[in-house]
């Protein structure tokens, strides 16, 4: 398994960061000087750096040991995006939201299917296409699922489900009846991996020279395995 779920270190702090979701768009211009513009992949790829993200020796030693577990980029692990990792919009980066049941929709109960996917909706409204985000990676303690707004366990008849940290599948016991409206809310992290197998040098020289050293990482696409 690539996926191995543990935190960097809590010496090495994630805000402030520097975090930018890149799109892979091919521009093709004709010779009337307009423009086309291909769109190459639906999901962005976040680019991330941590400034001066070891600052000490300590600091130095619990990234050494995460690199050295992880085997520099060959293995990737869950951290928290501090500008958006919750169902709801943020009052301020790096501070936890209330989260509640009805936050995001998760579906609409056909009497069949028993499996849904987390997701997050980007929204500006008509008319503009809202951005549907697959969530991957919840929080599993953070999530609350809603049945008709209220708790599965209240709804009527009764349902249970289980929530899967890789996938972020919402799977039921027993299917939704037709119409209920499925909800969410939660909080979540991104798949990440050193940035190649040079970065631990480059930490080290950059580190060794000012007394301290930024940490460049980089988002993975889930895929199942």
């Amino acid at each position: 398994m690539r996926f191995v779920d543990v935190y960097l270190g809590s010496r090495i702090q994630g805000w402030p960061v520097e975090i930018a979701p890149m799109f892979s768009t091919q521009i093709a211009q004709v010779d009337s000087g307009s423009e086309q513009a291909n769109q190459r992949w639906q999901d962005p790829l976040r680019e991330i750096s941590i400034p001066q993200g070891v600052r000490d020796h300590a600091t130095f030693e619990t990234l050494k040991t995460h690199w050295l577990v992880m085997a520099g980029p060959a293995r990737t692990w869950p951290w928290r995006d501090p500008t958006d990792f919750a169902s709801v919009e943020l009052d301020l980066p790096n501070t936890v939201p209330t989260i509640t049941r009805t936050d995001q929709p998760l579906g609409v109960g056909d009497g069949v299917t028993t499996r849904f996917q987390l997701v997050k909706q980007y929204d500006l409204g008509s008319p503009a296409t809202p951005y549907t985000r697959q969530i991957h990676f919840p929080v599993l303690s953070s999530v609350l699922i809603g049945v008709d707004g209220v708790d599965p366990s209240l709804a009527s008849p009764a349902l249970s489900y289980t929530v899967a940290r890789e996938g972020g599948y919402v799977d039921f016991t027993t299917p939704p009846g037709v119409g209920a409206v499925l909800t969410a809310g939660f909080l979540f992290d991104l798949q990440v991996r050193f940035e190649a197998d040079d970065t631990f040098r480059a930490v080290f020289r950059t580190y060794g020279v000012d007394g301290f050293a930024d940490i460049p990482l980089r988002e993975v696409l889930f895929c199942e395995d």
